[in-house]
């Protein structure tokens, strides 16, 4: 299967996700972890396409997700720069191109190592609360506790 680029634009606004998971790690040097992650999960049915769009970037990883679902992941931060560079020059056309100019700010400032700071990581907490709606409770939180000190 070879994907077009303006295929993979069209489908990743449909059914991919950028997402920034923020967790507690007392072994990190502000307590917690940023974990940005680009996904597209598809039925089992619709593997190939997965396949495909690993084939199409040169990274990423598919895995089964839940019962028959399987998921398109790419986490290492040196494939998302690479990732953002791509839809970067070819936008996405829908709303979720608003979050992927977000998640990209993100992974710009992990790409510096501004996450490793109070300031960074309150600022990256800040845009991940406006872009992730489930987990908004938590990031609240964290926000809450890293104005605290």
């Amino acid at each position: 299967m070879q994907l077009t680029i303006d295929w993979v634009v069209g489908f990743v606004d449909g059914e991919g996700c950028f997402h920034v998971g923020i967790t507690e790690h007392p072994d990190m040097r502000t307590g917690y972890q940023v974990l940005p992650e680009f996904t597209v999960v598809q039925h089992e049915r619709d593997l190939q396409i997965l396949y495909a769009l690993k084939r199409f970037f040169g990274f990423g990883v598919v895995r089964k997700n839940h019962a028959e679902r399987y998921a398109y992941r790419v986490r290492k931060l040196e494939h998302l720069v690479q990732l953002c560079e791509f839809f970067l020059r070819h936008p996405l056309k829908t709303r979720k191109n608003v979050d992927f100019r977000k998640f990209r700010r993100i992974v710009l400032m992990m790409n510096e190592g501004r996450h490793l700071t109070r300031e960074g990581l309150a600022e990256i907490v800040k845009l991940a609360a406006s872009m992730n709606s489930a987990q908004r409770p938590c990031l609240e939180a964290i926000k809450a506790r890293l104005a605290a000190g």
